[in-house]
């Protein structure tokens, strides 16, 4: 509802009636205060005909009261009920359908109740509160009568006193009539499939977020109702027969005393960052706190700190695919106005910056939502209800430009937006699928999870990732390496993964558009590399690699799988610059190690000639090391030609196998 504040909640086990809290996921936008609610009067006086709160008695003033007292304990049902007496008792008491439309509207989601209320304030008295004019728009947009809004709106416009952020918001809604009437002229391709019982419940589930491989899917689950409202994390794990029954993530993460919603869980799915209020180790009314996984068991979360956690609002975190920036929406005096989406970025010391508002293309006086960067790095995604929409908070796409500025954001149109909330949406790695929270017929309950195909005109850029275990290839038990991922091409690094300790599983998105250097360190262990090219990728199957890593020992062998040289050359490319580093850092780390280069070729050519070429490009390396400061005495070269291949060289896959550089450990 356009008008409404975000809602609040009070913990589980309540020994008294306590101060609501703000609720982290803001699913309903509403506010549980009466503050506000009942003074809409401008400082009309009541003529003869109504009946208002000050000079109504008897029965209808008894309800009236009693249906007050039950808001402020959150009893809307009783409520409701309350008030129907009181106007059966009085048909002209204003207030108390003014009262009925706020308490229908902003929290029993009844919006024709609510509309056919505020249409009884305007006839009974059509200035007594103009903000009933505004109210009656709202709920006309919530039930998708968008031409029926139109004639409040204006009235509600040509009140004097209508100015300020209150003319803008009516003005915007207008804006709300246009699209959302050509919207529904022109739909988009919709076919959305709800993901099942295991998932969704007659409570709401809300902002789903997934694992790269699409393994574990994870949101928020709200239950309860009242002063007993309440948010944990669930996840579940994806099997051959779907999502598998939904479990709460953790008792490291959830808790009885407080609520945990809005989270997201990493690509790698070792991480997840969520957002929790009111913690004895907060900042302020709502902090983003983090949480790691090791092996199968989530780590206690603890508070991420300033300068991302003020004494303010902070909610909605998305770590983004690399790891390197942390969006998240927040309510700033110096931003645009009302929730507004920021961005901050990891220094090289493992400590976050300083938030960075992303600007008037994306943030608007009204309020921006959870934001979810693609893994393509440039696919900006997030919940708007500023920018002209459906009516309330609708999903947008904005795309990241040259300058490094953000395009207008788009509307993915109707019927993927609707008049209601659509809060938050997941793009898988390759951009085809989506995930998001609707509340629509046909569902569960209220809002339900579902995924559909994402239309083409929304689509980010084609991504992918690669997965697997990192093992010591004598014993088999999993190791703590580092998977470093570098752009070959200029060698500037693009991630960097840890392998679990625990399983030795590590997992990493890559975009396409680039040709990726892949490097397995350990201390104690020869490094393994591997090479992926998406420069021309639009699609495929995902990387699955299980690497055994060998200790350090005389006669081990290490291929070079980054180090290249153009056909018949022997000068080292660029992009072998990387590799030939780490064989660097390799000889520095263990002064005692002394190597072989030897150079391999494919049978193609005389065998004269392709030993000759061999040794060329053994000596290339040679050279690259000796020129680093590596002692000539810990290093010797030699071309073997074609004399010992590793593969068929009746196939082109066997031939660029058997072109190859490798280390031979000669002394350790």
């Amino acid at each position: 509802m356009m008008a409404t504040q975000p809602s609040f909640f009070s913990t589980k086990k309540m020994k008294s009636i306590k101060p609501p809290l703000p609720v982290l996921s803001d699913v309903w936008m509403k506010n549980i205060t009466l503050i506000g609610i009942c003074c809409l009067v401008f400082g009309c006086s009541a003529p003869a005909q109504i009946a208002t709160k000050e000079t109504v008695k008897g029965k209808a003033k008894e309800y009236y009261d009693r249906a007050d007292m039950d808001i402020a304990y959150q009893k809307f049902e009783t409520a409701d009920s309350l008030l129907q007496l009181a106007v059966n008792e009085k048909n002209n008491f204003i207030d108390a359908w003014l009262l009925i439309g706020e308490l229908n509207s902003r929290f029993l989601r009844n919006y024709q109740k609510a509309a056919s209320a505020y249409e009884r304030v305007t006839a009974l008295q059509a200035d007594y509160a103009p903000d009933a004019w505004l109210n009656l728009a709202i709920c006309y947009i919530q039930l998708g009568n968008y031409a029926n809004a139109r004639g409040p709106l204006q009235k509600y416009l040509s009140f004097p006193k209508t100015s300020g952020m209150a003319k803008i918001k009516a003005e915007k809604l207008l804006a709300d009539c246009d699209f959302a009437e050509e919207a529904l002229k022109n739909p988009v391709d919709f076919k959305p499939v709800n993901l099942g019982r295991n998932i969704n419940t007659p409570d709401d589930e809300s902002m789903p977020s997934l694992t790269a491989d699409g393994k574990y899917l994870c949101f928020t689950k709200h239950y309860g109702k009242g002063i007993y409202q309440d948010e944990d994390i669930y996840w579940s794990l994806h099997t051959a027969a779907g999502f598998a029954p939904a479990i709460s993530i953790s008792s490291m993460i959830n808790t009885e005393q407080y609520i945990e919603g809005a989270q997201n869980i990493s690509a790698s799915g070792k991480y997840l960052f969520f957002t929790s209020a009111d913690r004895k180790d907060g900042l302020g009314s709502a902090d983003i706190y983090m949480s790691r996984r090791v092996g199968d068991v989530w780590e206690r979360a603890n508070n991420i700190g300033p300068p991302i956690n003020t004494p303010g609002y902070e909610t909605q975190p998305y770590i983004t695919a690399d790891g390197k920036a942390l969006y998240f929406a927040a309510n700033r005096s110096e931003g645009e106005g009302g929730t507004d989406i920021y961005v901050s970025y990891l220094n090289a010391d493992g400590t976050w910056n300083k938030p960075q508002n992303l600007g008037k293309n994306i943030n608007t006086p009204f309020d921006e939502m959870r934001p979810f960067l693609h893994p393509d790095g440039k696919t900006l995604y997030f919940s708007s209800r500023g920018h002209a929409g459906m009516g309330n908070f609708d999903l947008f796409v904005s795309r990241l430009q040259p300058d490094g500025t953000w395009s207008k954001p788009v509307n993915l149109g109707y019927p993927i937006n609707t008049a209601g909330d659509e809060l938050g949406i997941y793009i898988t790695p390759d951009g085809a699928t989506a995930y998001f929270a609707s509340e629509r017929e046909g569902g569960y309950g209220q809002m339900d999870i579902y995924r559909f195909e994402m239309p083409a005109s929304a689509r980010p850029s084609y991504t992918t990732y690669i997965k697997g275990i990192i093992y010591d290839s004598d014993t088999r038990d999993p190791i703590q390496a580092q998977v470093q991922i570098y752009d070959l091409t200029t060698g500037s690094p693009y991630a960097t993964v840890s392998a679990d300790k625990v399983n030795g599983q590590f997992l990493a998105t890559l975009p396409s558009g680039k040709n990726f250097g892949i490097q397995v360190v350990k201390d104690g262990y020869l490094f393994h590399s591997e090479h992926i090219s998406l420069e021309k990728a639009t699609a495929g199957a995902p990387f699955e690699v299980n690497i055994g890593l060998r200790r350090i020992k005389v006669g081990e062998r290490l291929v070079l799988n980054n180090v290249f040289f153009d056909s018949d050359r022997h000068n080292l490319k660029p992009e072998s610059e990387a590799e030939l580093d780490n064989v660097l850092k390799l000889l520095q780390q263990n002064t005692t190690l002394q190597v072989e280069i030897g150079g391999h070729t494919d049978n193609t050519g005389s065998e004269s000639y392709n030993r000759e070429l061999s040794e060329k490009r053994a000596r290339s390396v040679y050279e690259y090391l000796l020129r680093k400061g590596i002692d000539a005495k810990r290093m010797t070269y030699k071309g073997y030609a074609s004399s010992s291949p590793v593969a068929d060289n009746n196939t082109e896959e066997g031939k660029a196998k058997n072109r190859r550089t490798e280390l031979i450990i000669t002394a350790f």
